[in-house]
């Protein structure tokens, strides 16, 4: 027990430095930006290298079952972090490329909870192609709706999203003997699993 508080006490530590470290650094990078000493790409580039940053750490809280409130509160950078957040959300509305400019539609704090769904969604699918017997085509019909909708609400998704919808096409066409067929089932969970890990190296969330 007092190996794992510990361990416990190690992360949360870890991931209070990180947080403060983020939160301080937007709130440098903004003050030299207002007053002409950072030009406007270098702003949103950093910009939006800490929300890549903010959505790791999300992860690494909810792996650990921690909750992103009590840590700021105890750290008493409420004021600080609310004011990043409000940054952050203020310049993703911004027109800075295709990929950017799709965020207006979804506020950052909504990405992290997409992002999970997104994996889930890859998770169950393969899943359920390792199942012994499957014989519910509907089953992964659905499946593969789930995952298409789940990517469509994460803006920049565009080609990961056609490559899933590639594979679902070899599904229909060959739904009969994928029932069936344990090698073109492991065929199929290959390439989802390789999209899978598309999706995280483009979102930067991998360890």
């Amino acid at each position: 027990m007092a190996k794992n508080n510990i361990r416990n006490s190690d992360i949360e530590f870890k991931i209070e430095s990180e947080l403060f470290a983020l939160v301080k650094s937007i709130t440098n990078l903004n003050n030299k930006y207002q007053k002409g000493i950072v030009n406007e790409n270098f702003f949103r580039k950093t910009l939006r290298n800490a929300m890549n940053n903010f959505l790791k750490l999300n992860f690494t809280l909810k792996e650990n079952n921690l909750h992103l409130p009590d840590i700021v509160n105890r750290m008493d950078l409420s004021q600080e972090y609310n004011a990043v957040l409000d940054l952050i959300n203020r310049v993703s509305t911004l027109n800075i490329t295709d990929r950017e400019s799709s965020l207006r539609s979804k506020s950052f704090l909504e990405l992290p909870g997409i992002t999970s769904e997104i994996t889930s969604s890859f998770i169950t699918l393969m899943d359920a192609l390792t199942l012994e017997g499957l014989t519910k085509k509907e089953l992964i019909f659905n499946l593969f709706d789930e995952l298409n909708y789940n990517l469509g609400k994460f803006p920049g998704l565009d080609d990961i999203l056609s490559k899933v919808k590639i594979v679902q096409t070899n599904v229909l066409n060959h739904i009969e003997n994928l029932m069936s067929n344990r090698n073109l089932k492991e065929k199929i969970n290959d390439d989802l699993y390789g999209i899978f890990k598309e999706f995280q190296s483009k979102l930067n969330i991998t360890s």
